[in-house]
């Protein structure tokens, strides 16, 4: 059982360190090399501009004061770090645990650009023609490729071709 867990942990603090790690590397390239509000295209519809954002995720509460905001950008993030972690050593799943670190360290990326800058990095952005996407970073990338996953094998088991098994662990 011991083992199990401290397996799980590992997997976990790896996902997240791995996720930590890219997101401010990317972050710090991209401040470097691009002026703020400046587009430089890669394709079409895959654009890099840097965005500083006071808010939330795509900019929700950028103009909001008080402790409602504090709890919000910074309390939550060291919330969902605890609360990934223990949900990924309780299930004892590889994949969930790797999801689960994914959360972990875009949480702890975008926390990091708000305690020590003051506003969260910023720049990719998706547009085509009239479409477009707010700003975001490998962060915010991370928690909604990693929600998305762990939905999909939750309530969607059979679209990956195997039932979700709710007592087997690995």
């Amino acid at each position: 059982m011991e083992n199990t867990v401290r397996k799980h942990a590992i997997v976990y603090f790896s996902s997240l360190l791995l996720v930590l790690s890219l997101d401010l590397l990317t972050k710090s390239i991209a401040s470097s090399y691009i002026s703020p509000y400046e587009k430089v295209s890669i394709l079409p519809f895959l654009h890099l501009v840097m965005v500083y954002n006071t808010g939330a995720a795509f900019g929700i509460l950028s103009g909001s004061t008080g402790i409602i905001r504090v709890i919000l950008l910074l309390v939550v993030p060291i919330v969902a770090v605890i609360i990934t972690f223990a949900y990924a050593v309780k299930e004892k799943k590889g994949i969930e645990s790797t999801l689960m670190g994914m959360i972990g360290g875009g949480a702890l990326g975008n926390l990091y650009d708000r305690l020590f800058l003051g506003y969260v990095r910023d720049f990719i952005y998706l547009q085509y023609g009239r479409l477009s996407w707010p700003a975001f970073n490998l962060a915010d990338a991370s928690i909604s490729v990693a929600v998305f996953v762990f939905l999909i094998l939750h309530y969607l088991p059979g679209l990956l071709g195997s039932k979700r098994k709710t007592s087997g662990r690995d």
